[in-house]
Order: structure tokens, then C-alpha cells, then sequence
């Protein structure tokens, strides 16, 4: 009897584990690595706090998302998307960027190192892989979709990275992310550029030597 009931506990632990790995796996896939990451090395209380650090950020976005949106059914304009993204991840991973944030028609890349001029060239790598990546797919899709263009824009510098709390009557949201001036200015770099280049900040370009 003794070993029945003991037999039925740890059924029921290794039940509990199976869930918490399912759990854990599907969390992964909504949760950037560098988070994942700090969770691992202090589970109790991980250094989610916000610190300055010099980093390399990759904004990417879709030239005229809002017209394929008018024009084609969203579903469509989902699994296009989708593609292209799934090939830009690649790239991003490739070069050991961590995908930080992602809109419908476009992401930002993060990527560190200890050595600034490192983080710098391989954020720069990313970004010629993704219009490379571009090319590629458009190729692959021509006949089935019209060829898509990135803006693509790079900039190196400081920013504030961790969490940020945002509290509402109904409840509160957390969210990790780079913030400040190194971050806006990459978005507007590539805001500024032509489907087909990368736009990069002069202190990036300085570090790449």
C-alpha cells in the first residue's frame, strides 16, 4: 500500500514537471533569449533592473505594408509576412541577435558584445543578410507575390535596457526592451533609407574600421 501511494506521488510530480516544460517551452517562443537567459541564471530573482549598456540595435520594416494590407486578404499578407520574418530570423540568429520587438510590418534587433566594434559589425552583417534574405525570397515568390523592399537602418550607442512596468486599474503588463536615443535613431535611419541599402549611423560606421 505504502508503495502504491508513492508510486501515485510521483506520478503526479512527474505529471506536474511534463506541464511546467510544456509551459516553459511555449513561453520561450513569446519571450526574447536575453530574458530567457537571465531567468536561468537567477530563477528567484532575476536582473530584469534597468542598466546602460552599449549595444547595436537593427530596425526592418516592409516598404509599403500599409498598400499590401489594402490589397490583399490579411491571411495572405500574414503568411507573407511570415516568410520573409522566418528567413530574416535566420539571419539575426546567424550573427547572434536577439529579436526584441516585433510590429506587423517590422522588427528591431538587439545585439551586444564586450567588444563594441563586434557588436557593430555583426549587427551590420544581420542587416546585409535581411536585404540579401529580400532578394532571395522575392525570387522564390515571383509570379505568386509582388516583390517586397526593406528599410533597413543600424545605429551603435547606449541605451537603457530591462524592464519596463506599465500599471492599469485592471492589471500590469511588463515588457523587456532598449530604450532612448541610440534605439530612436535607428528607427528613423530606417525610415530615411531606400528599399535595397542599409542605413547606418556614423558612429556605427566608425566602429567598423
Amino acid at each position: 500500500e505504502e508503495l502504491v501511494r508513492y508510486a501515485e506521488q510521483l506520478a503526479t510530480s512527474l505529471r506536474r514537471i511534463q506541464i511546467l516544460e510544456s509551459m516553459k517551452a511555449n513561453l520561450a517562443k513569446f519571450v526574447p533569449k536575453t530574458v530567457r537567459d537571465l531567468i536561468e541564471e537567477s530563477p528567484e530573482a532575476p536582473l530584469l533592473d534597468k542598466t546602460e549598456a552599449d549595444l547595436s540595435v537593427v530596425f526592418a520594416d516592409i516598404t509599403g505594408y500599409t498598400r499590401l494590407s489594402a490589397q490583399m486578404e490579411m491571411e495572405r499578407v500574414n503568411q507573407l509576412v511570415e516568410v520573409y520574418f522566418g528567413a530574416f530570423l535566420d539571419e539575426v540568429l546567424k550573427y547572434g541577435g536577439d529579436v526584441n520587438e516585433t510590429a506587423g510590418d517590422g522588427l528591431m534587433v538587439i545585439f551586444r558584445d564586450p567588444d563594441p566594434r563586434r557588436h557593430a559589425a555583426s549587427a551590420v552583417r544581420a542587416a546585409l543578410g535581411i536585404l540579401r534574405r529580400t532578394q532571395e525570397t522575392n525570387a522564390t515568390l515571383e509570379g505568386f507575390f509582388e516583390p517586397v523592399a526593406m528599410h533597413v537602418g543600424v545605429n551603435s550607442g547606449i541605451a537603457s535596457v530591462g524592464a519596463i512596468k506599465i500599471e492599469g486599474a485592471a492589471g500590469t503588463r511588463w515588457t523587456y526592451t532598449a530604450s532612448g536615443p541610440t534605439t530612436n535613431i535607428a528607427a528613423r535611419l530606417a525610415a530615411l533609407g531606400e528599399g535595397g541599402a542599409v542605413v547606418m549611423s556614423e558612429e556605427t560606421r566608425r566602429r567598423l574600421g
